[in-house]
């Protein structure tokens, strides 16, 4: 025992242990094994932190889960009891992986003999129940349990008549809830997994109760796949049988022309005006959907194959380079006839049905390998027929440079039929693809913002899939890799495209989560281009004075959309104060349907919508002095009253109005400072100021209007920050009070002074 703190140190956990050390550890790991079988069933925290020591001592010493399973063979099953603790101990080890499940697929199913010993039939029945449901092991894996589940279902044990008749009933409803929780899974399969336990063995919410869509709306997502999959199946019953060869015999033709025709399109053209007049493409619909899935699928297994052999992390991609020059060439030199109008249209309208092909053929593909499991499913090659089609289609030329606009909105709707929540497999592929520069730079500088709704749907994608693993408090490493590729491109849109991004700040603010403090203050850090940042820590700085405060920000999100089903009464009371029950019908519906809990999207729109039709009211002279007399601060204060999650996201949605320079700026700063002078409760004022410092104590950028909101608050006397109890409950808050404070406000305004609003030294 002495040896086991010494091995499990986190330093030394990595070396090699010696046969003294094992031998302890295993010694000791059997007693806790012991230990596991003499606790009642009732004890369960107890159980789990047993296994939670055996699994954390597995780590260091490997044999002792090779020693578990023999261990389990010798468990007490002599009662009734014995055998319901040794079941659930059994889960617990298979789901901390300290049990094969295939050993004990094996064990069991040797106990229960084919269904002819009925005490361990009983068990097999209740344990494959069990870890099917509970998801600790999928049926495939315990296929000799399985079989014996089938064999009792359909009469084929050797057991008494009354036991027989009793057994098949329990297994024939076994297997249809097996099979009733595959289908569900199908369609949830495309998830990521984000269910589980904590090292505390506290359950993580599931991945529909983490996201912001509604179960229904991700149902349909992951319900897809499978409904490409049949479609795709469909036309490929029409093919003829020798339909695949003859496009092979087409692909090495092209390539073997391609290499030694290399740079000369126009005998490139004239081959492909033969395939187009031969074999219909471009012409007859079903003749190109054919010739265009079928030439995906052979690169595609040509590339796989490359894989194996000395070098399976190589692959080559010679067939799919090729291919992606032929789909190219195909759309380039589209010409069946007609007016300039009509060819670019034909051109747009074949590349649509080319990244079509391609997207269900890569959904297809994805789907059948979640099957088979013999393989782990390669995202590489659709990643570089898809970037090789993007780079052919977006260089400069006369063919195609009138209709790029329309090039970039078609491959944004590829990506949006493949998006992460569709296919998990292809997600860093796809965070690559949106983020490219042949891409993204070309959607967002469309004349006219043409491309900014395209980017705008793919970007809220992207944080529909990442949402809810960022809800969790720990993160695999795949997912903080994941995170930071995030992080990078809304970076680098803050960089490039400040006026894309704080356009569309409310609809990316309702799906970050709370947690979230630094992506969010990234988001709201743009500032679009030719509007200058005043110094907030200058002694001269008034906000009321800036010419920038007379300017509304662009708002291309849907603000009424969640306020649709109160609108009307909302438009009456901010009008007339009409109906006079307003707020009692109000809050029940800024609630999620169905839950109790406080929608945040609604609260976001119903401050930003209220915000504005104040705005409206008011003039920026007027602010300061009319806000406090307004049907618009009525609003506020009655979501001040909310409790404290409803508060802390009605002060969040405010928060998120505090950018760059604006109207909206100036009317919300007015607006938090009003709020936290007027409420008499110390916990309002409090929370307040967690909002504001939460923002501001993480990495830079800060939004502009954050930094002015809270110098304003600890430097004018009129708020008396510094009296209250909350900046010095404890040493360590005062001390980040006072380095915050000390980073916004300039050095004459932190003197020693004595008074009740001078900041602590």
């Amino acid at each position: 025992i002495s040896a086991v703190p010494r091995v499990v140190s986190p330093s030394e956990e990595s070396r090699t242990l010696t046969s003294s050390e094992t031998d302890a550890i295993l010694s000791f790991s059997q007693g806790i094994f012991k230990r596991l079988y003499e606790v009642n069933l009732s004890e369960r925290l107890r159980l789990e932190a047993l296994v939670y020591l055996l699994e954390m001592l597995n780590k260091v010493c490997p044999q002792l889960g090779r020693d578990m399973g023999t261990w389990a063979t010798y468990a007490p099953t002599k009662t009734d009891i014995q055998r319901k603790l040794h079941r659930t101990v059994l889960l617990l080890l298979v789901r901390s992986e300290l049990i094969m499940i295939s050993d004990l697929d094996s064990y069991l199913a040797k106990n229960a003999d084919n269904g002819r010993d009925p005490v361990w039939s009983e068990f097999l029945l209740l344990f494959v129940r069990t870890a099917a449901m509970e998801k600790i092991a999928t049926p495939t894996k315990m296929p000799k349990m399985i079989s014996i589940v089938q064999s009792i279902a359909e009469g084929r044990a050797s057991v008494s008549p009354e036991m027989n008749q009793a057994f098949r009933k329990a297994a024939s409803r076994l297997l249809e809830e097996l099979r009733n929780n595959l289908e569900g899974s199908d369609s949830r399969r495309q998830a990521p997994q984000v269910e589980g336990k904590t090292k505390g063995g506290h359950q993580q919410p599931t991945y529909e109760e983490s996201s912001s869509l509604s179960p229904i709306s991700l149902k349909k997502l992951f319900d897809s796949p499978v409904a490409i999959a049949k479609s795709s199946q469909t036309f490929a019953h029409n093919d003829p049988p020798n339909a695949k060869q003859l496009v092979t015999d087409i692909l090495v033709n092209w390539l073997r022309v391609q290499n030694e025709a290399t740079n000369n399109d126009k005998l490139l053209a004239q081959i492909l005006q033969r395939l187009q007049q031969q074999f219909g493409v471009g012409s007859n619909d079903d003749q190109t959907e054919r010739f265009l899935r079928l030439t995906t699928e052979v690169v595609i297994e040509s590339c796989i194959k490359s894989a194996s052999g000395d070098a399976p992390k190589t692959l080559n991609y010679n067939a799919i380079d090729g291919s992606s020059k032929l789909f190219s060439y195909l759309v380039r030199y589209m010409n069946s006839g007609g007016s300039t109008e009509q060819i670019t249209q034909q051109r747009l309208a074949l590349l649509n049905k080319v990244l079509g092909v391609i997207a269900r053929s890569l959904v297809t593909h994805y789907e059948k390998s979640q099957r088979d499991t013999t393989a782990a499913w390669d995202q590489r090659p659709w990643f570089r027929l898809l970037l090789d089609l993007l780079y052919e289609l977006t260089l400069p030329g006369p063919a195609l440079d009138p209709i790029k606009s329309g090039i970039v909105n078609i491959f944004g709707s590829a990506f949006h039929v493949v998006q992460p929540l569709v296919v998990p497999g292809f997600s860093f592929a796809w965070l690559e693809l949106i983020s490219h520069r042949m891409f993204l730079s070309n959607l967002l500088l469309l004349k006219d913002q043409k491309g900014w709704g395209v980017m705008h749907q793919l970007l809220i994608d992207l944080l529909l899939f990442i949402e809810p693993h960022l809800r969790r408090v720990e993160l695999t490493d795949a997912t903080k890799k994941y995170y930071d590729g995030v992080l990078r491109v809304i970076l680098m849109l803050v960089h490039d495209f400040p006026s894309f991004l704080a356009a569309y700040h409310l609809s990316f603010c309702n799906i970050i989560p709370e947690n979230c403090v630094q992506l969010r203050n990234l988001i709201l850090s743009a500032i679009p281009k030719g509007i200058p940042l005043h110094d907030p820590i200058s002694s001269d700085f008034k906000i009321d004075r800036l010419p920038e405060i007379s300017q509304s920000p662009l708002i291309l999100s849907n603000v009424v959309g969640p306020l649709m089903v109160f609108k009307s009464d909302l438009d009456g009371y901010l009008r007339n104060q009409q109906p006079t029950d307003f707020f009692t019908k109000m809050v029940p519906l800024l609630r999620k349907e169905g839950k109790n809990e406080m929608d945040a999207p609604k609260i976001n729109s119903l401050v930003l919508y209220v915000g504005i039709q104040g705005l409206a009211r008011l003039q920026n002279d007027q602010i300061s002095s009319g806000l406090g007399r307004s049907p618009e601060m009525d609003v506020f204060q009655k979501l001040m009253e909310l409790d404290d999650h409803g508060r802390y996201l009605s002060l969040n949605a405010i928060a998120n109005q505090l950018r760059y320079p604006s109207s909206h700026t100036h009317y919300f700063s007015c607006v938090m400072l009003y709020l936290f002078n007027e409420t008499k409760d110390d916990g309002v004022k409090e929370q307040i100021t967690r909002v504001l410092l939460e923002r501001l104590i993480t990495q830079r950028p800060h939004p502009w209007g954050l930094l002015i909101t809270f110098i304003e608050l600890i430097k004018n006397t009129k708020y008396q920050f510094w009296s209250h109890p909350f900046t010095r409950c404890a040493t360590e808050i005062e001390k980040v009070f006072q380095n915050v404070a000390r980073s916004c406000m300039p050095t004459s305004s932190r003197g020693s002074g004595s008074g009740d609003g001078d900041a602590p030294q």
